[in-house]
């Protein structure tokens, strides 16, 4: 059975703490994978480059589903026509394959699919974890040297889900214990939570039950307000073991995540302008219009007028103005402000035949 690696790089600062101007997420490298194999045989190859594109759909997709699809399929057991290239290093003593794929036509394919597409920019969940060892139960920390630890990282990889675990310090320590984990008393959980750059965070316990591991994990929004906080999903069940479990509970993140953030064509030629103030330099301009293009929820970008400190952009979505809405409220460099007017802030611009919705944010 082959091994696969795949790979996410985040930018600098993004799991910071206490890093001011964190983008949620940022997702490097959806478009390589590494799978190890026994040797350079053209087979062994053929059988590799199949895996590791099997791994790049489902990373930009968010869906291991997506591989039943017969577009995708087809593509898969073709893998040289989306193949740009690919190459053979020793990492820890095996031997690697690492290839890399079209991203264009990797997305292509999806969207020719109606399938969902998950953009670069995807939230940050901080995941709190109790979790028994040698009779001892503790809450996993970010330095564990548990097998759950890497297996986390491991899933949160093939899945692309940017996880972060608390660092338990005595800040944590002093705040939280791992009854509150277990107990799931969202007041004293979200409380610690607050510290982290993250925009979820997600409770859950493992449980070993005669020969089966017990498990329950529960997601909330960080940014909840007022009242008994309610999760936004809850889901229990019982497995063979550790490994199987945590897999279950980053596939169950990963499927609500992918039911918020991630898009197919929905045949509409839905449109909205976005507003952003803030913009003062034109490397600000071409930094928003990158960031804007490789979001899952737009098919297209025109700018429309560049005035004074405010860019406005006509967007042509996928979906719809509240889609675009979810992906830009998790980029903690845009924060959205009350309604300009409309007519002195936009008079100037070309609109489209019918009223379209107008979204304001500020860039910082």
């Amino acid at each position: 059975m082959q091994k696969i690696f795949l790979q996410i790089i985040v930018i600098s600062t993004l799991f910071g703490i206490y890093s001011p101007n964190t983008i949620s997420a940022e997702i490097g490298l959806l478009d390589e994978a590494d799978v190890v194999v026994s040797s350079r045989a053209r087979a062994e190859r053929q059988a590799a480059l199949k895996t590791a594109l099997s791994s790049v759909f489902v990373k930009n997709s968010g869906l291991p589903s997506v591989l039943e699809h017969p577009l995708v399929r087809a593509q898969i057991n073709k893998p040289e026509v989306l193949l740009t290239q690919y190459g053979y290093s020793e990492i820890d003593d095996e031997l690697t394959l690492k290839a890399n794929f079209d991203h264009k036509r990797i997305i292509s394919t999806l969207r020719q699919a109606d399938l969902p597409v998950w953009g670069r920019q995807r939230p940050l969940t901080l995941l709190w974890l109790s979790i028994e060892d040698e009779g001892e139960r503790s809450i996993l920390s970010d330095a564990s040297e548990l097998d759950t630890r890497a297996q986390i990282d491991l899933d949160s990889s093939n899945k692309g889900i940017p996880v972060i675990l608390p660092v338990m310090d005595l800040d944590d320590v002093m705040k939280i214990s791992v009854s509150d984990v277990r107990g799931i008393f969202t007041d004293v959980v979200a409380d610690a939570s607050t510290r982290y750059r993250a925009d979820y965070f997600a409770v859950a316990d493992l449980d070993k039950v005669g020969g089966f591991v017990r498990f329950q994990v529960s997601l909330f929004d960080k940014e909840s307000e007022g009242g008994i906080m309610q999760p936004l999903i809850h889901h229990q069940a019982e497995v063979l073991d550790y490994q199987e479990a945590t897999d279950q509970i980053l596939s169950t993140l990963a499927e609500y995540f992918v039911s918020q953030y991630a898009f197919a064509d929905s045949g509409n030629s839905a449109e909205t302008l976005l507003s952003l103030t803030g913009v003062q330099s034109m490397a600000q301009l071409v930094e928003i219009e990158s960031y804007l293009n490789q979001l899952s929820a737009i098919k297209t970008v025109s700018l429309s007028q560049f005035k004074a400190n405010t860019v406005t952009y006509k967007l042509e979505l996928f979906g719809d103005a509240e889609d675009l809405q979810k992906l830009l409220n998790i980029n903690k460099r845009l924060t959205e402000i009350p309604q300009l007017d409309v007519n002195d802030e936009l008079a100037d611009m070309e609109f489209v035949s019918e009223p379209v919705t107008t979204l304001f944010y500020q860039w910082h």
